[in-house]
């Protein structure tokens, strides 16, 4: 048993892969705690579609971008995790090809690698797909930035090296209160005692802003998404991309076996507990409409497995990573990252040390500070990343 003499010098609430990337940048020089209410990379990781798509997403700081990219290219090889470099395309329909060329044309005139590919070109570099329903796509050629891993073994990998050098990881530990005196943290409560603190990471997801209602508010608020995945008659081979299909909410990459996963139909929700497990019957429909006509070879795709998990979204899609002077001194929050936890983990680790220990981050934390909202409601418009 536990008891309340415990000290660390950092208490991580929330293991997924979040908290397991925090849990692997500071443990060389920190005594760090990581508190999970349930088992390690169970929630929302293990629910990931596993997409690194930087395009798009953090275009305007690049350093930020190359930071990630260079992580993942490092951490390719460590265990059982591998990152899989691929292009994404996103497929046009004919109503939205002007808006989709100047798209393409601004991408490469900022020096992002994006080219617009006619019908021909893009059944020329991909022959898997149906171009009889689209005019083209824009592709976002495959370099660091752009590929796929699988979500639950990077995270497992990253706490293996975590707990090798020193970091505890604690699973079924319900974390109740963070205890505040003068201002300033020292430390948390949870059902079987106290342990105490001067610094605490809140990494929960969707659950961050109740377990912090008393100290802050935080325009964050669940959503649902769903990924369903299928089996082709013919398996699908190494140049297929990753992508989405332009007004159909939905987004796709290839599995290693040659199946192909496809997510989206996010919506948010009020009550993330009474949350279904299950992908609906009406996106399992969507997506059977959809893929066979941008597809060859997939009108009978055999249904594999599906299902859904509870996120947290931003305004902006951008996630919070902030030491805000609006909660006490000690708390770091790192939560909202509206479905792209698993690509942001890495720069959101390195902007916790930067925000703990005060050395120079390599990028701009800018884009994850609580200061860029004016607004601090959580009852904003929702806005899907598969959207585009």
């Amino acid at each position: 048993m536990r008891t309340e003499s415990e000290d660390r010098d950092v208490i991580v609430i929330g293991g997924g892969v979040v908290g397991c990337a925090i849990a692997h940048e500071l443990a060389s020089d920190h005594e760090v705690l990581i508190l999970e209410k349930g088992q390690v990379a169970s929630g929302a990781t293990a629910l990931a579609a596993g997409i690194i798509g930087l395009t798009n997403v953090y275009d305007d700081v690049p350093t930020l971008a190359g930071y990630v990219a260079s992580f993942f290219e490092a951490f390719d090889g460590t265990g059982d995790f591998q990152y899989t470099k691929r292009a994404r395309v996103g497929l046009v329909r004919p109503e939205d090809e002007s808006r989709a060329r100047r798209e393409a044309k601004e991408k490469a005139e900022q020096g992002v690698k994006a080219t617009y590919l006619n019908t021909p070109a893009l059944r020329e570099k991909y022959p898997r797909f149906d171009t009889s329903e689209i005019v083209g796509a824009v592709e976002y050629g495959a370099r660091p930035g752009e590929g796929w891993l699988d979500p639950y073994t990077f995270a497992v990998t990253l706490k293996r090296e975590a707990e090798a050098a020193g970091v505890e990881f604690r699973t079924g530990t319900v974390v109740t209160d963070i205890d505040v005196a003068d201002g300033a943290v020292t430390g948390v409560k949870t059902e079987s005692g106290t342990i105490r603190a001067p610094t605490v990471v809140v990494a929960s997801g969707w659950r961050t802003p109740g377990l912090l209602s008393d100290l802050m508010t935080l325009p964050v608020r669940p959503y649902q998404t769903q990924c369903i995945v299928l089996k082709p008659e013919r398996r699908l081979n190494g140049d297929v991309p990753m992508g989405w299909v332009s007004g159909e909410h939905i987004y796709f990459r290839p599995e290693a076996n040659g199946h192909l996963l496809v997510g989206g139909w996010s919506f948010a929700i009020d009550d993330p507990v009474a949350a279904s497990s299950d992908a609906s019957e009406e996106f399992r429909q969507h997506v059977a409409t959809v893929i066979p006509d941008v597809f060859d070879g997939m009108d009978r795709a055999k249904f594999v497995n599906g299902w859904a998990g509870v996120d947290a979204a931003t305004p902006d899609q951008r996630p919070i990573v902030d030491a805000s002077d609006e909660g006490p001194e000690g708390l770091i929050v790192a939560t909202g990252f509206h479905g792209r936890g698993v690509m942001t983990s890495p720069a959101a680790a390195r902007a916790v040390r930067s925000l703990l220990t005060d050395e120079d981050a390599p990028f701009s934390l800018e884009p994850f500070s609580l200061d860029r909202f004016d607004s601090r409601s959580p009852d904003f418009e929702f806005r899907s990343i598969s959207d585009h």
